[in-house]
């Protein structure tokens, strides 16, 4: 009986300490409506659109994000992953997608898969294309979305494991340079900054399988910021 009753307990701090984790720790009531584009980081049950869907329980969360999506680069042979190529298709879907209701703030986070080593030699694009991705978002013909404030979220660092394989072998510096020049596109743009490289709380090195995807714990400290920023 006294070891069922140990094991009852565990499994009940286990499960305890498993929603802790799930749950954002900061909460607010505002009503906003929000678009959110991602890479395969944005796509999981517990990503961090998700993270910030329950941060904002009354808010509207349209998430577009795509496992293997750049920002204008065509990765795996895949022209639809390049988020410039297909930009005014996933802008009519969100659009379309709001109901009528113009978007509070569009947040981007990608950059991630632009950090691989096969574009190791055309870093010097990425940031341009960022850009370009933000002139080309406040131009396009729906007002829910072109007045609405972009937050721009750098990617968050990669861990060993991702880096001991030959696919993003030396991608650590390349997101840390994106910390950076990121910063700076959404200073020159007018744009809310958040930087995901830098995280506080966020070890990478416990918080994903794999180096790469972030796991509840990792995709919640990686909001966190942005929910303190979308609060003020």
């Amino acid at each position: 009986m006294k070891s069922l009753l140990l094991l009852s307990l565990l499994v009940s701090e286990l499960l305890a300490s498993f929603v802790a984790v799930a749950q954002p720790a900061v909460l607010s009531e505002k009503r906003l409506t929000l678009f959110t584009l991602g890479d395969s980081n944005g796509t999981f049950p517990y990503s961090w659109p998700q993270q910030v869907k329950s941060a904002f329980p009354n808010a509207k969360v349209v998430n577009i994000s795509r496992s293997g999506r750049t920002i204008g680069f065509v990765n795996n042979g895949d022209s639809t992953l390049n988020s410039l190529l297909v930009a005014d298709v996933n802008l009519k879907k969100a659009a379309e997608s709001s109901n009528g209701q113009a978007y509070d703030f569009i947040l981007i986070e990608l950059g991630t898969n632009d950090a691989k080593a096969v574009f190791a030699d055309r870093q010097a694009e990425v940031p341009l294309n960022l850009e370009k991705l933000i002139r080309r978002i406040r131009a396009c013909p729906y007002p829910v979305l072109n007045k609405a404030k972009i937050v721009i979220i750098s990617p968050p660092p990669y861990g060993t494991k991702a880096l001991s394989t030959e696919k993003y072998a030396g991608g650590g510096e390349r997101v840390k340079a994106m910390s950076q020049t990121f910063k700076q596109v959404a200073q020159r743009n007018q744009c809310l900054f958040v930087d995901g490289f830098t995280t506080p709380g966020l070890d990478i090195e416990t918080m994903t399988p794999d180096g790469l995807h972030l796991d509840a714990a990792g995709s919640r400290k990686l909001i966190e910021p942005l929910v303190t920023l979308l609060t003020h």
